[in-house]
């Protein structure tokens, strides 16, 4: 006898027992190499057994013998246990580190079961309920509907190996390295050496059972490592928790498959919520792991594509010093003197370090009660809504109002009913020793307690549905499950059609059940990308699941708030029992597809928590970044006529455009602010009331003329140049019409030989009056001046104004009339012609000058004796018109910006013209001709003027002298009787001169 320990060799049935625990168990059972070289003879054959050698023995006979056998090795074994094993302590360790299931298929799996451990020297810290138990449990609960169903793999029967990861990557290695001992160790009978080198006689090699695939893990740092232990032996994963993006690169991960999406999508939606609510400047919490790196990594890269910029970033680890120090940063961000800052802080973290980030901040930020809320939690799915540690004490003011993504997962009612269904003493319950420690650490309680103790006992406890919620994650562990068995259906389909294990207890004990050798050696290679990948099933809430080319389970997020009802009156007294949760379901995102329900956030529609580090400018001013900053600015005002481009420049509109209301483009000012004089204007309305007043009091004296044609005034004023006068004037009035009206060809065209037209025959006409009179009195000598007859002026002044129509005439056929649009201004289009102005007023310079020589003549002829001639009154006619000209010059160049004034001053300008010589020259006559009518008579005979001068005027023609003595004519009619009085004491001694200036007038 050979001793191992305390455990005696003393037999071959010992030594292969021995060493198939010794395989699994070698830190337990180690057996030295002297006993491994010894070398076993064959037993001898039985008597009974001996009659059957070399025969085939019958059905019965044979299914007899296979039951006798098993029954005799069963008992064999366990008396030569029984004898060789010497008593020993087989206490359990203190934490149980595995579970076993058996089955035909294994299917591994790695859980959180326990937290990180705080201590150095221990691995695992406190048992984790709802990310460890309801975990595990959720996997086993979805092989035992699976191996319920007979016909779903022929028979085959799926266990498990599962083990707990204490969410720590090194650990989770070597703990990982029980899926793939047996392909690293060796159980080949040429491992077996005797003394002499030959090789030991094994009756049988016994079969393995590789793992054909891994659940898990739950963490991205730790399926990152399982991962690559996992790929060297071809094994394929599937994690039900794991969303860092880097798994999905199939270049390093060949064999990761997952059914949650990965953390970009995650990203994108923490960012189109981001987008959502506006808010552009947000803080970056994210743990020193691969899950908050990577995530923080992701959300980065999608900020930058929507404009949102990252204020501060804190990368913490698991010491309280870096937790101080990043709160005190956040803190420090906000800016609390201001309207702005990062008021949103989004959080790539591990579950294990929210607790604290949320304890640190309610103690700097001094949070109480009713205080407003100046930290947004925008958290990425590893926020657990199910622990509690997240809102105990302090902790829920720092958490109140935070968003939380949760992977898009139902609740499994069949999987509670099975959970609660859990307690001691049960079959399911005791197959998982870890509940036997949650049930310690749950219920301070205690196990197998002796009689008499005051401690719990735990056998006594069952589980109450108050309060209970499953881990968010137990949905995609079965989904996990269900795809690998679904995986394995369809690679038996295919390599091995007609292979299954009967069910039959005679057949099933009577041999070693065995599969084929394809589903006993399965290639990790082929089952992932040709039956894994390809899974197509409705899963067990419904839902039909696939996984996508690169691994990734489908992309659907429920978007939470945490809105305790102890701090919401509102929910308090709405939603106590339809909503028992204080995380109420605001939205929900998939597949770029984002939907919020308003009524359900926790701020009111209207006032929207403000999270950005400038706030938004007004219309009409740019934003001038502050250090190349993306999302800090100072507001710069864009000059009126220019729109901006983007949010950083502004460019001008082009002539003749404005900018649009919002400021984002131009429109064309001619379409819709199209500028010209308006009838109703003001503008419009007070020259046209001159104007029509002006027109009728020139009807008047047309009329009054017309009535008295024939009396003396009307005569001595010259009736054929009065006529002109008057119908120039009409003319003159005429035009401010034609100047008010729309531009067109024909107006444009009217406006540039009208009011010259009309002006030359007004001055043409004062002229060429103002003229005869001084060449009358200018005279030295008797005899009569050239071209002084009625038909001379008219002829004389039509040919003056000829000068003017024919050159408006050419200019018409030089520059053909048009309109055109004028800017006065940005802002302004005008519709004129299209002409300048300056040159409208060359055209008037020919009038300009006639006005000038009329002055000039009116000055001269100032002094024509006594008050009967009309110098005087053109003379006042031609001041007031070089006033009112030269007035309106200055004011029509002064208003160049405003094109109403300017139209308006001209027509009134024009009308004034019009006005002034209506007023000075016919005033006069028409006060004679209405209120002194004595005056307007014919002379007695006898009184003229010029038969008393005739007596002195020896040189006078016989034909001047009969007709002035005959009877009065346009020039003695004004002659009154003083004036004649006068006259005859003149004429005593008169000059030769004076005769003849009387014998004219």
């Amino acid at each position: 006898m050979v001793e191992t320990g305390k455990v005696a060799v003393k037999n071959k049935v010992s030594y292969i027992l021995l060493t198939e625990l010794g395989g699994l168990f070698p830190s337990l059972i180690t057996i030295p190499t002297k006993t491994r070289n010894l070398r076993w003879s064959r037993p001898p054959i039985s008597s009974y057994e001996a009659r059957f050698v070399g025969k085939k023995p019958p059905p019965i006979t044979r299914h007899m013998f296979s039951v006798l056998a098993l029954a005799t090795q069963i008992l064999a074994n366990v008396n030569v246990a029984a004898q060789t094993v010497e008593p020993i302590d087989l206490a359990p360790p203190p934490k149980v580190r595995q579970i076993r299931i058996p089955g035909d298929i294994l299917i591994g799996g790695v859980f959180p079961v326990h937290s990180k451990s705080l201590n150095g020297d221990e691995p695992c810290g406190e048992i984790a309920e709802t990310r460890g138990v309801h975990r595990v449990e959720a996997m086993l609960y979805a092989l035992d509907q699976i191996n319920m169903q007979n016909d779903f793999l022929r028979g085959y029967k799926l266990g498990a190996l599962i083990l707990d990861s204490c969410s720590n990557p090194a650990y989770a290695l070597n703990q990982s390295l029980d899926f793939v001992r047996d392909m690293i160790g060796s159980s080949e009978a040429s491992d077996y050496v005797c003394l002499d080198g030959s090789d030991p006689n094994v009756k049988k090699q016994s079969q393995k059972k590789n793992v054909a695939a891994v659940v898990g893990g739950s963490y991205s740092s730790v399926s990152v490592q399982l991962a690559n232990l996992l790929r060297l032996f071809r094994i394929a994963q599937v994690s039900p928790a794991s969303t860092n993006a880097d798994l999905s690169d199939k270049n390093r991960f060949e064999y990761f498959a997952r059914t949650v999406p990965s953390d970009d999508y995650q990203a994108m939606a923490m960012v189109e919520i981001a987008v959502r609510f506006r808010w552009s400047y947000v803080s970056l919490v994210y743990s020193a792991d691969e899950y908050g790196e990577l995530g923080a990594d992701a959300f980065k890269k999608e900020a930058r594509k929507k404009g949102i910029c990252i204020a501060l970033e804190e990368r913490i680890q698991n010491k309280k010093e870096s937790f101080t120090e990043s709160i005190n940063n956040l803190v420090q961000k906000l800016q609390p003197e201001k309207n702005v800052g990062a008021t949103v802080v989004v959080l790539f973290v591990g579950t294990e370090y929210i607790p604290d980030i949320l304890r640190y901040t309610a103690e700097r930020m001094k949070l109480t009660s009713g205080a407003k809320k100046r930290i947004i939690w925008l958290a990425s799915e590893s926020w657990d809504r199910n622990n509690d540690k997240y809102t105990a004490g302090d902790n829920r003011l720092a958490a109140q109002g935070a968003i939380v993504l949760m992977l898009a997962s139902q609740k499994v009612p069949s999987f509670e009913e099975y959970f609660m269904s859990l307690h001691p003493g049960t079959e399911a319950f005791e197959r998982n020793k870890w509940l036997r420690e949650l049930w310690q650490v749950k219920y301070k309680c205690e196990f197998d307690t002796p009689p008499g103790t005051t401690a719990t006992r735990c056998e006594d406890i069952k589980q109450s549905t108050e309060g209970f919620n499953a881990d968010d994650k137990v949905q995609f562990v079965i989904d996990a499950v269900y795809a690998i068995a679904h995986g394995l259906q369809s690679m038996k389909q295919s390599v091995c059609p007609d292979d299954a294990i009967e069910n039959h207890w005679i057949s099933r004990y009577s041999k070693q059940p065995e599969i084929c050798h394809a589903m006993q050696n399965i290639d990790g290679s082929d089952f992932y990308q040709n039956y894994l990948l390809k899974v197509n099933f409705t899963d067990i809430v419904g839902k039909r699941f696939r996984f996508s080319p690169q691994g990734d389970g489908p992309a659907s997020y429920t978007i939470l708030t945490y809105k305790p009802k102890s701090m919401d009156k509102k929910r308090s007294m709405t939603d106590d029992e339809s909503s028992p949760s204080d995380y109420v379901e605001i939205g929900h995102w998939s597949e770029n597809n984002l939907t919020i329900y308003e009524k359900n956030l926790w701020w009111d529609p209207d006032h929207t928590p403000v999270s950005v580090c400038s706030l938004p400018c007004k219309t009409g001013f740019r934003k001038q970044l502050i250090k190349d900053e993306q999302c800090c600015w100072a507001c710069s005002k864009c000059e009126d006529y220019e729109y901006l481009i983007n949010e950083t420049h502004c460019v001008a509109c082009e002539q003749g455009w404005w900018p649009t209301q919002d400021r984002n483009g131009c429109f064309d000012l001619s379409l819709s602010q199209l500028k010209y004089m308006r009838w109703k204007s003001m503008y419009s309305l007070v020259p046209t009331i001159l104007a029509v007043v002006g027109i009728i009091a020139t009807l008047f004296v047309i009329a009054v003329y017309v009535i008295y044609n024939e009396t003396p005034v009307v005569k001595a004023s010259g009736r054929e140049l009065s006529y002109i006068l008057l119908i120039s004037m009409i003319m003159c009035y005429c035009m401010t019409f034609v100047l008010l009206s729309k531009p067109s060809a024909i107006v444009c065209a009217i406006k540039r030989t009208g009011i010259g037209f009309a002006f030359s025959c007004l001055y043409s006409a004062m002229f060429v009056k103002t003229n005869r009179i001084f060449r009358i009195f200018s005279t030295r000598t008797a005899q009569r001046p050239r071209f002084i007859s009625p038909i001379s002026q008219v002829v004389m002044t039509a040919m003056l104004a000829g000068v003017q129509l024919i050159g408006s005439l050419i200019w018409l056929f030089v520059v053909p009339p048009g309109w055109r649009h004028h800017y006065p201004t940005r802002d302004q289009v005008v519709l004129t012609c299209n002409v300048p102005d300056h040159h409208f007023l060359y055209s008037l310079a020919y009038d300009g000058g006639l006005i000038v020589l009329c002055t000039i003549y009116a000055v001269k002829t100032r002094k024509v004796p006594e008050n009967f001639n009309e110098t005087k009154f053109i003379g006042f006619s031609m001041y007031t018109t070089c006033v009112v000209w030269l007035s309106w010059i200055f004011f029509f160049f002064g208003t160049n910006s405003d094109f109403q004034i300017q139209t308006s001053s001209l027509c009134i300008s024009i009308s004034m013209s019009a006005n002034v010589a209506l007023a000075c020259i016919f005033s006069p006559k028409l006060w004679i001709i209405l209120f002194e009518k004595h005056k307007n008579v014919r002379k007695q005979e006898g009184e003229s003027m010029l038969n008393k001068s005739s007596r002195s005027l020896g040189n006078c023609s016989s034909r001047l002298c009969a007709n002035s003595i005959d009877e009065p004519n346009q020039y003695t009619a004004l002659l009154t009787d003083s004036t004649r009085r006068r006259s005859s004491r003149k004429t005593s001694q008169p000059t030769s001169t004076s005769s003849a200036q009387d014998t004219y007038l």
